[in-house]
């Protein structure tokens, strides 16, 4: 009777067991499952884009992008440096998904990219920035006129030697914007190829003076800058009027500076992904406190109008 018991135990424990590793099996199936379903999630809060920018904004950019991966860790955000000009082409040839310059696309522009993607473009502004002349700190001069600028910039033997950071650069757009300048194809200008080079060169000669945008030396706060600024200043500019005037947020943001300009987000990305992402959150609040903290004038925080005559010219 012992023996009947024993096995009938016996035999209810390798039933048991039995039941309980298919349960188990069939349990690890559905995990298995699970895993292969795709968790549906938001276009902008995972994946990989590259945001071109003018050399000008690229402290700006990499600010904004530093933040919105700490937001969204699973966005790789790269920052690449191209020349406005050639930057802007690329975009409306539909190679580049997200651009950050000081100016939006002509109507042709638009046009050429939509017939390329058959997308309309996104265009946000966000900041304000300026063009401004800096000299070294040995140099005696505290500020230079716009008549000084259009008798010396791109004239053979100049008595000023004006240096851009790049040509066909946002600074470059925004110096002859301004001035109505028109340079010739075969035209020389000066450029070092990046802001850095541009510092380098005003130091060693005390009497040039650079061109580069106000981003590069506006964070007082990154070691590097203040570094910068002990070697070299920025000078204020005289109009034909005889009035003088600092590149200041103040001056920025009422338009009195002659050589302020606005910083675009242009978009072309269908649905909402990464780069409309990225430009709502440069719109936010967050965004335009890291704009502040750039040294710029955010354009959202500060309600204002502000105008700016668009160079409008067809695509070469």
């Amino acid at each position: 009777m012992i023996k009947k018991i024993s096995l009938i135990a016996f035999a209810s424990l390798i039933a048991f067991s039995s039941v309980n590793c298919k349960d188990k099996e069939a349990k690890t199936e559905l995990e298995k499952q699970a895993d292969k379903t795709a968790v549906k999630r938001a276009l902008h809060e995972y994946g990989k884009l590259t945001i071109t920018v003018d050399p000008s904004f690229k402290n700006l950019a990499q600010a904004f992008a530093d933040m919105y991966m700490v937001d969204y860790p699973d966005v790789k955000i790269t920052v690449n440096e191209e020349i406005e000009e050639k930057a802007i082409k690329d975009f409306y040839e539909g190679k580049i998904p997200l651009l950050m310059v000081s100016k939006p696309l002509t109507k042709a522009q638009q046009q050429h990219l939509f017939e390329k993607t058959t997308t309309k473009y996104i265009s946000s502004v966000i900041a304000l920035d300026a063009t401004v002349f800096i000299t070294s700190i040995d140099n005696p001069a505290t500020s230079v006129s716009i008549k000084d600028i259009k008798a010396n910039l791109y004239q053979p033997n100049p008595k000023i030697n004006f240096v851009y950071d790049h040509p066909n650069s946002a600074n470059y757009n925004t110096v002859n914007e301004r001035l109505k300048l028109t340079v010739a194809k075969d035209q020389k200008v000066t450029a070092m190829g990046d802001a850095e080079k541009v510092i380098d060169y005003v130091q060693k000669d005390k009497n040039a003076i650079g061109i580069i945008g106000l981003n590069v030396l506006s964070d007082k706060g990154n070691p590097k800058i203040e570094e910068y600024l002990k070697h070299v200043k920025i000078l204020n500019v005289v109009d034909d009027k005889g009035k003088e005037t600092a590149p200041t947020i103040p001056n920025m943001r009422n338009g009195i500076y002659p050589f302020y300009r606005l910083i675009y987000i242009l978009k072309n990305e269908v649905g909402f992904g990464i780069g409309a992402g990225f430009s709502r959150f440069a719109g936010s609040q967050r965004g335009q406190k890291i704009v502040t903290r750039e040294s710029l004038q955010p354009y959202f925080i500060f309600k204002r109008d502000v105008q700016i005559n668009n160079l409008q010219q067809p695509i070469q």
